[in-house]
């Protein structure tokens, strides 16, 4: 039986013929493609039962609005994209029950800064107004460039001795971009492995990898041909299929 994968949507409670978001379908169609059972988290559901049972053997925590800046001492007036605070809080407990229960997490975009914060960090509120004159990378291609998701427009150079180097095969890439806010302080279990040229971090692992959690600011759904892309997947499934306990495995 394959694994089991939760994808957080921000949708609340959608019924049983309620199809999700494109960005969320773009998740199940490549989790699919490479053997996953794939299920939607809504914003509503609890932590507990999302693990305990949906059974789920990995989470990945996928994009969306920003993080509220209440919830990591952030300047409210800068953060105004699709803000909702059910969903934070709904994905603050799911990510910090999933990292107590050391259950497999691949973040994306939101995903990675939402892990973040869960996980005692902060959050740059929009990274132009940082930068400012130095603002030179367009991190949100579609705002700033007016183009598709689909097309990649900015490097991103990934720590060769990093675990996230040995899954994606490489330490350099061109990536899509599609965000405005980014970690300014990083919380203390993680480390920065990926940047942009500006200094921007754009991805994220733990210090010991004691267990399978990454996070990427950019948009790897979008990029389903994309070699590293489908390494970054495929890894995140083998891991969940690792932790499928051994019962299950008999019952099966």
């Amino acid at each position: 039986m394959p694994p089991v994968i939760g994808v957080t949507s921000p949708a609340c409670h959608p019924s049983a013929d309620e199809q999700p978001g494109a960005e969320v379908q773009r998740h199940f169609r490549l989790l699919k493609s490479i053997g996953a059972e794939v299920v939607v988290i809504p914003k509503g559901e609890a932590a507990p039962h999302v693990v305990e049972r949906r059974a789920v053997q990995g989470i990945l925590f996928s994009g969306g609005g920003d993080v509220a800046a209440s919830l990591y001492g952030g300047k409210e007036s800068l953060s105004w994209d699709r803000v909702d605070s059910e969903r934070d809080a709904g994905e603050l407990a799911l990510l910090r029950r999933a990292f107590a229960d050391r259950i497999p997490v691949l973040c994306v975009c939101r995903g990675m800064q939402i892990a973040n914060v869960a996980l005692g960090g902060t959050l740059i509120e929009d990274i132009q107004s940082e930068l400012g004159a130095q603002y030179r990378v367009s991190h949100h291609q579609v705002r700033e460039l007016e183009r598709p998701p689909r097309e990649a427009v900015h490097e991103v150079n990934i720590e060769a001795a990093s675990g996230l180097a040995q899954i994606i095969q490489t330490d350099r890439l061109w990536t899509n971009s599609l965000h405005h806010q980014a970690i300014r302080t990083l919380a203390p279990p993680l480390r920065a492995v990926g940047h942009a040229e500006d200094g921007v971090i754009e991805a994220i692992e733990l210090h010991r990898r004691e267990f399978f959690f990454y996070g990427v600011q950019w948009h790897p759904e979008f990029l389903p041909a994309d070699e590293p892309s489908v390494r970054l997947y495929t890894a995140f499934l083998e891991a969940a299929e690792a932790s499928i306990p051994d019962s299950r495995m008999r019952d099966d």
